[in-house]
Order: C-alpha cells, then sequence, then structure tokens
C-alpha cells in the first residue's frame, strides 16, 4: 500500500506528494512547485485540500489495521508455537 497521498496546490493548482502520516489540521508544508505555504485545516473550504485530508485519514486507519492484524497474527503464532 502507498502511504502517499496526492495534494494539489490551492494557489498554482499543481499536483504533488506527501506521507499520509503527516497530513493532518495544522500542518504546513512549502508547495513543491511554487513554493508557497499551504496550511491543512479541518474547515477548509477548498474540496481538493477537503478531499486529501480524507484520504490521508483513511491510509492512516488502514496502515494502523494492517499493523495490527500483523501484531495480532505474530501473537497467535506465538501463543501456538508455545502449545506444542
Amino acid at each position: 500500500m502507498d502511504d502517499k497521498v496526492k495534494i494539489r496546490c490551492p494557489y498554482c493548482t499543481r499536483l504533488f506528494r506527501d506521507r499520509a502520516q503527516r497530513i493532518r489540521d495544522g500542518y504546513q508544508i512549502n508547495c513543491e512547485h511554487c513554493v508557497r505555504l499551504i496550511t491543512f485545516t479541518r474547515d477548509t473550504e477548498d474540496p481538493f485540500m477537503r478531499r486529501t485530508m480524507k484520504l490521508a485519514r483513511e491510509t492512516r486507519l488502514a496502515i494502523e489495521a494492517k499493523v495490527v492484524a500483523e501484531r495480532e497474527a505474530s501473537a497467535a503464532a506465538a501463543r501456538t508455537a508455545r502449545e506444542y
């Protein structure tokens, strides 16, 4: 699974990518193309920013669920190994 999400700059409208783990409310990043500061907020009216925040949240949850499932699988394997 790719842990990066697309970000559309509201100033120059070009796309670039950043890690989903970083993108949260209050996160600031410079556009790679026009070097203007972009601030992510929950109450933005820009639909592209809202979509990016939503995708980042969903990606973080999916990554966390995958880590939890792997941890549970390894714990279950350790339990069955101790039973024998």
